[in-house]
């Protein structure tokens, strides 16, 4: 952010932070998150399957599920009689995806490679949605990946899944069903074991601030309950890239889902999986989110609620990350004070929440308490968040003018 800005944007409480695509009104963003709103529904919703994948076909883990039974119990047509749109949806929003554009890779193609893996694995809903194109167009799903036409490879998905008839769009429900939950086993079998030692790490974090804040008991019993719950999401490349270099993230949390990303380091010419120290970090990142205070209807996740507050949000995150896995990018100075490394992802934020913690710890305000109590859905006084936020985005303004010099 510019200095030239700064005052006349914090004067009218109308703060941009770097990271923000439109400008936080700060007193509007304390009244959306002091209004009242049911937090607790996020775990109801994951145990009865109705939280999203994140994979390209949009599903809900019960569709998926009531899918890929169907299809190993051999009643997927008497799906297609009686619940249609269980298996058409995912099709339709494949066709979306395809017809948009590119945006951000040829998704044509990609989806014809992708298929290939699945082939060479042998499974068997991959063999099914090849015998089925071979038969249908006279070409089998390695001769339309290895072709160099790729508007021609937009324009087959595009046709195969704009007015498909039953025994097609079973077909590719199933296929989609079948390596959305591939996705999930991937990130699974490479990160599992630190999601489960993260979460651990994550929660003490929140127990043990949460005590000197006076966090609400059923907020951090709320909080608890999510974390147990928080697991992988479908690594789908096709509903968007997974690689750092071309997204800028090192993973992901999609609000109200309790499942998080880890994506691959390098690009998309040459990805690999993430170290196990870094790996950990972004896992540790994304269960903070998890483990926040969040609502489906205004798009709420933490801080971060009607498209407002995204700087606050993050800043709060990986600040909170960062003393989950032993504060590797905090540095104590020689003075006795203390700094953010120049690699932390949203430095400057978090930044500002260490000094509003050590503010905070020193008597001198409970700004951080504030923030980190309504972090977690326990919002005491709308006023007092207000200053809050003002407070955070003052340091954030100030902070980051100091870093762009």
């Amino acid at each position: 952010m510019k200095s030239t800005q700064s005052t006349s944007i914090i004067d009218q409480m109308h703060v941009r932070g770097q990271y923000e695509i439109s400008p936080t009104d700060t007193a509007d963003l304390a009244y959306e998150l002091s209004a009242q709103q049911d937090v607790t529904r996020l775990a109801l919703d994951f145990d009865n399957g109705v939280t999203p994948l994140r994979d390209v076909g949009r599903m809900f883990t019960a569709q998926r599920a009531a899918i890929l039974e169907a299809y190993q119990a051999g009643t997927v047509s008497g799906m297609a009689t009686t619940h249609p749109e269980i298996l058409s949806m995912p099709v339709q929003n494949l066709h979306d995806r395809v017809v948009s554009g590119q945006q951000d890779q040829p998704i044509g193609h990609n989806f014809f490679v992708n298929a290939t893996g699945f082939l060479d694995a042998s499974l068997p809903w991959a063999t099914q949605f090849n015998e089925l194109l071979r038969s249908r167009t006279g070409a089998s799903i390695y001769d339309i990946a290895q072709s160099d036409d790729r508007v021609g490879k937009d324009r087959l998905l595009a046709a195969i899944t704009e007015n498909p008839d039953r025994e097609l769009t079973s077909v590719l429900a199933v296929y989609l069903a079948g390596r959305s939950l591939e996705g999930e086993k991937y990130l699974k079998q490479h990160y599992g074991e630190t999601l489960e030692r993260a979460k651990g790490r994550v929660y003490a974090t929140t127990q043990s601030i949460g005590a000197t804040t006076g966090l609400r008991v059923d907020m951090l019993e709320r909080a608890a309950g999510q974390l147990q719950r928080a697991t992988f999401g479908s690594f789908d490349h096709l509903e968007g890239l997974v690689t750092s270099d071309n997204t800028g993230a090192a993973g992901d949390y999609l609000t109200g889902s309790l499942r998080v990303e880890v994506q691959f380091d390098g690009s998309v010419r040459s990805a690999r999986l993430r170290s196990g120290s870094d790996a950990y970090h972004v896992v540790a990142h994304e269960l903070h989110h998890s483990g926040s205070a969040q609502t489906q209807e205004n798009h709420r996740c933490g801080l971060r609620i009607n498209g407002q507050g995204l700087e606050a949000n993050e800043g709060m995150t990986e600040y909170l990350a960062q003393l989950s896995v032993g504060s590797p990018g905090i540095e104590q100075l020689a003075d006795g004070g203390l700094r953010i490394k120049e690699d932390v992802p949203y430095r400057a934020p978090v930044f500002a929440m260490l000094a509003l913690h050590e503010q905070f710890k020193a008597g001198k305000n409970n700004h951080f308490a504030v923030l980190f109590n309504a972090y977690h859905g326990d919002v005491c006084n709308q006023s007092q968040l207000e200053q809050a936020l003002v407070a955070f985005y003052q340091h954030d303004v100030a902070i980051s003018n100091q870093l762009a010099r």
